[in-house]
């Protein structure tokens, strides 16, 4: 065999070599997806916090219901072999940014939503964003507050869960002169409706209607604070969060 057939040769595998790595590279998983470099549940679970306690998500320390349903959604999302940044995305599309426990990285991923969002999109607005209840006797009762909420966007704003920081506190959306259902800290006191959704046209307004009950924690007294979660298709804002401070007294 001449030179000239041999280096022939050496080219043709060379060819073929880099054919059979790029369809390794390429080769796509069941959703059709290209391979990723597989993600460890344990990697992402200290990135969030559970709402109940305040510390990173620990499935050898579960605190509440809400921790655990937390934990079983990254494992789900795990199971599906996405990327880190799918799973993060997911995660943070259903918890929202504020679960994140290094705030730098919540920036980071904030940066981004507002660089892909379409000039279209629903916009939600609420106001103001904290309420001074003043003092709360338990003698009186649960009391109730009103924030303004306002669709700014040119879509349709479709709001399908609350939450609240903490059993005592719950919300419901008045629209039209129809108060919805009320949702609370998800785990804890009020077992929050499954399914619902409120859609809001664009330029139109309701009320987010907040109900603090002081005889859920009988022994409090002092500065309180409660935040209330509010989620909705707004792709940048879609967990938006309202406050209410207090003084609990007797």
């Amino acid at each position: 065999m001449n030179t000239r057939k041999i280096t022939l040769i050496l080219v043709v595998l060379s060819v073929l070599s880099l054919i059979v790595s790029a369809d390794l590279i390429l080769t796509p998983r069941n959703n059709g997806s290209p391979l990723v470099q597989s993600v460890s549940a344990q990697e992402i679970y200290p990135m969030f916090l559970c709402p109940c306690c305040g510390k990173p998500l620990d499935p050898q320390n579960i605190c509440c219901g809400m921790a655990k349903e937390m934990i079983d959604y990254i494992d789900s999302l795990v199971a599906q072999n996405l990327s880190e940044k799918e799973i993060i995305s997911t995660y943070i599309k259903k918890y929202g940014l504020n679960s994140f426990v290094d705030k730098n990285e919540q920036e980071e991923f904030k940066e981004e939503l507002v660089k892909t969002a379409p000039i279209d999109r629903p916009i939600i607005s609420l106001a103001p964003g904290t309420l001074d209840l003043g003092n709360i006797s338990q003698k009186g009762g649960i009391v109730t507050t009103l924030f303004e909420l306002k669709n700014e966007g040119k879509k349709d704003l479709t709001i399908d869960r609350l939450d609240s920081s903490c059993g005592c506190t719950s919300a419901a959306v008045v629209f039209e002169g129809q108060e919805g259902p009320r949702f609370a800290m998800a785990g804890h006191g009020i077992e929050s409706p499954q399914d619902w959704k409120l859609t809001i046209p664009a330029g139109k307004s309701a009320q987010l209607k907040v109900y603090y009950d002081p005889s859920v924690h009988q022994d409090l007294r002092g500065a309180v604070t409660r935040e209330i979660y509010i989620y909705s298709n707004d792709p940048i804002n879609f967990e938006q969060k309202v406050t209410i401070e207090l003084n609990q007294v007797d």
